[in-house]
Formats: structure tokens, sequence, C-alpha cells
């Protein structure tokens, strides 16, 4: 088999399930194979071509890019692994380990600084407004939240909480997620226009303009445009929704262990990594736990 044919047969794989995902793996496997020509086969690919590979990306790309390569490489070698069309063993590919910049959080009072700079019956604005609470009050992944289909969304319950079925990439199950009742307001009004948009598309988050789903990349240039305009000094993604959403449940009393039942973590230890966003938090904790000797004396 050829490496295009084996790239072409895998995206094709990976869009069934992860739409998200899709757009970035293309773009970094078609670098990749363009970086391996002339060879032609994927029987021909070996371990000393992934390092050469990454080691080309270092001068134009951040370590934290380069690993996100060598996952997405490892993804797919071992995909053609299992279906025995390729001798290379993927434990070879080892992500590298950085150490990672200070996590940005997007706090309550962002949100309503950001929120309020959008008007309701703009469906431009409209579409960012719902999109920023929902990453609030859930916690999501952008990859989740794109990837949410309007039958994906269970009816309004008596105390106007909402729930959905989200896919979770690194698992790969169903997990549900809540909102609350202001979220929901803009959703219902969201619903009236979405449902008549002339498009195939089941995705609830559409393009008017395009009837495509919205890229992940586009949901960034929002939020960046959005952070700006509310003059807020900080570099916010969408995953900073995230991040804000568990030091803001740890602040109201809650523990590790809600942070991963309502972040959905794969791994309860992914959780721990929240107790050191706020140093204040870090430190009242640390404190309870330090020992003071009464029998030290100063000279």
């Amino acid at each position: 088999m050829t490496i295009t044919d084996s790239i072409n047969t895998y995206l094709n794989w990976k869009e069934t399930h992860t739409n998200a995902a899709y757009i970035n793996y293309k773009i970094r496997l078609e670098q990749f194979a363009a970086f391996v020509a002339p060879k032609k086969k994927l029987t021909d690919i070996n371990g000393d071509d992934i390092v050469a590979f990454h080691r080309s990306l270092e001068d134009k790309y951040s370590l934290n890019t380069i690993s996100y390569s060598a996952r997405i490489l490892k993804n797919f070698f071992w995909f053609w692994h299992g279906r025995g069309m390729t001798l290379f063993n993927p434990k070879e590919i080892i992500p590298i380990r950085y150490v990672s910049a200070d996590k940005e959080i997007v706090t309550k009072e962002d949100l309503e600084d950001m929120s309020d700079l959008l008007q309701v019956d703009n469906i431009q604005d409209l579409q960012k407004k719902l999109i920023i609470h929902l990453l609030w009050d859930t916690g999501m992944r952008i990859s989740e939240l794109l990837d949410i289909k309007i039958s994906d969304i269970n009816e309004q319950g008596q105390d106007g909480l909402r729930t959905a079925k989200v896919r979770t990439r690194k698992s790969m199950r169903y997990n549900l997620v809540i909102w609350g009742s202001d979220t929901n307001d803009l959703l219902n009004r969201y619903l009236g226009i979405r449902l008549c948009m002339e498009t195939a598309t089941p995705n609830l988050l559409v393009n008017p303009k395009t009837g495509k789903v919205f890229t992940p990349r586009s949901i960034q240039r929002w939020i960046i445009e959005l952070a700006d305009m509310a003059m807020l000094d900080k570099k916010i993604t969408p995953h900073s929704f995230r991040h804000g959403k568990a030091n803001y449940i740890l602040d109201q009393g809650g523990s590790v262990r809600d942070v991963s039942a309502l972040l959905r973590h794969v791994k309860p230890e992914s959780s721990f990594q929240y107790m050191q966003l706020s140093q204040k938090r870090y430190e009242d904790v640390a404190r309870k736990y330090l020992t003071t000797f009464s029998n030290f004396q100063t000279a």
C-alpha cells in the first residue's frame, strides 16, 4: 500500500468519529508524506524517518506542536500495525516531554466581560455568546463541542437545566454534560434560527454562510478577538474555559474528584494538576501538612 493511500484510508476512518481532530491530523500526515518522499510504500517507513521528520520541525514549531505530531504519527502507525500492514513498532515513537507554560484560565468575571460585548439579536454574536457559555458551563473540549449534533441534546428539564451526550476523543466514550438555564435560554434562541438553516449537516454549531461546521481555528480566532475587546491581559484559548471551570469548582469547595467527574477525565490523576492553578489554594492545602518544630531555637 502506498503512503498516500494509507493516509487517506486512515483519515476516512478518523473523520467518522472526530471531525475536529481530522483537520489537524490531515495537515501533519500530509506534511510527513512530503518529507519522506521519494519513499512510496507504507512498509518503507522506519523509526529513523520519524526522528528525522521531527528534527526538521524544531526550527519552525514549538515543542508542544512537535509532541502533538508524534502522537498523531503514533496513532497512525498503531492503526496500520493493528491491521498487519506494517512491521514498524509504534512504541518507538515517544512524544517529547517538556515543561509546559503556565495555564491561562478564564474566570467567571472574564466570561461576563466577554459575554457583555455580544448581542443576542445578531446571529454571529449569538453563536459566539452561546459557545463561550457552553464552554464555561460544561468544561467541554472544543472538539467535543463542535461534534455535538442537534439529536445529542436532551429535552429541557423542569429546573431549566439541559444535558447532551458528548463523545470524548481520548476514551471514545459518550459522556453527559449539563448547562444552566441562562445558557439554555441562549440555546433555545439559537435553535430557532439553526433549525431553519438549509444544510444537511446535523451538527449544532454551523456557519450560516457556508453551512459547514465551524473549525477550532475559527473559534480560537473569535475568543482572541473577544478577549482583546474585553481588555483581558491573558492569552486565552478555548481550553482556558476548561481550566477556568476546574479552578472555579475547587474555589467553590469542590474536590478533585468533582473536577475529574465534571470534566470527564480519562485518568483521575489529570485532575490533580488543577490544584496548582491557584497559588493561594495550593499554599492553603500545603500548609495543612507542614510541621512546626517548637524546639528550634535561634542563636
